[in-house]
């Protein structure tokens, strides 16, 4: 994982200054449309938030979904256990540890302003994890910022100041979540926060089962 940690971005770290700068900056209505809108979870499903932080996105999930997230961060996931408690299963993994942890298969996944943190190895690998975490007819749901055409410099100022160091194009990402599924529709989304600023939802669909790791029943 490549991030900037220096200066002002070191207070990130703290869970509370993370979900606070999130719900100012309009976090918070996103999370709820992105759920509403692109996540759509079925009554009774199993979804598996890659990336998860405090688990910001459990408050917009319906009360029937098991919830199960997963984050690098201890501080973030000690935060999601102490506000959700057993409403939610959550743990302190990385991408790379994460087979060994997840358990069965899931009809949704969501990694939500993670790829533009990972180089492409690593986006590749998370994309595989969700692959083979998902079923048949599963769906992996990300968000990111993003330079589209819409990108103006105020917002490519802030992109260019993100934690994350490999903000990509919509189709950038695309084509790296497309090694590891067959249909893959990107959503670019702009003024979607109080500030100005450019992203892409990704949805992707029909996990491959070549190349992806070894999962439980």
């Amino acid at each position: 994982m490549s991030q900037r940690t220096s200066g002002l971005r070191r207070v990130l770290s703290s869970a509370a200054v993370y979900q606070g700068l999130q719900d100012l900056l309009g976090g918070r209505r996103f999370q709820h449309r992105l759920v509403a809108e692109f996540v759509r979870p079925p009554a009774g499903a199993r979804l598996l938030d890659i990336g998860c932080g405090t688990a910001a996105l459990l408050e917009h999930v319906p009360a029937s979904v098991a919830y199960h997230g997963f984050d690098l961060s201890e501080r973030y996931v000690a935060a999601a256990r102490r506000r959700w408690g057993a409403r939610g299963q959550f743990w302190q993994a990385s991408v790379a540890d994460a087979p060994r942890l997840t358990g069965g298969r899931f009809e949704r996944a969501t990694a939500i302003g993670v790829l533009h943190h990972l180089d492409d190895a690593e986006a590749v690998g998370l994309a595989r994890l969700a692959a083979a975490a998902l079923t048949d007819h599963g769906a992996l749901v990300t968000y990111d910022p993003a330079v589209t055409a819409a990108t103006s410099r105020a917002a490519r100022f802030l992109i260019d100041r993100d934690r994350g160091q490999n903000v990509r194009t919509p189709a950038g990402y695309a084509a790296l979540v497309g090694q590891a599924f067959d249909d893959v529709e990107v959503i670019e989304v702009a003024r979607h926060l109080r500030i100005p600023y450019t992203g892409c939802v990704l949805i992707a669909r029909q996990p491959r089962r070549d190349h992806t790791p070894s999962q439980p029943a």
